[in-house]
């Protein structure tokens, strides 16, 4: 079994609620709940990061994203998930 590790966090009052009400429906603990979730958070964020490291190397190699390209990138990541990405420039 892994290592526990005990945090101490500040949640908004309803975000606590809707958690705590969470966690009850599903008969699990709050931290199975939040473990759950911050793993799944921090894997998007990898991803996210792989993909823009992919972006700017492909970048330095072939130059800018035209135009184009980049309103094609948007329209396919809006089919997928309903609107372009955020943080698609960002490091």
């Amino acid at each position: 079994m892994p290592e526990k590790v005990k945090f101490s966090v500040s949640l908004d009052a309803e975000l606590g609620k809707a958690l705590r009400q969470f966690a009850a429906a599903e008969d699990e603990q709050i931290s199975s709940v939040i473990s759950r979730a911050l793993e799944q958070y921090l894997d998007d964020r990898r991803l996210i990061r792989a993909g823009l490291r992919a972006m700017a190397d492909y970048e330095r190699e072939y130059g800018p994203f035209s135009e184009e390209e980049m309103a094609e990138a948007d329209a396919r990541v809006a089919g997928l998930f309903g609107q372009p990405g955020e943080e698609r420039r960002t490091a």
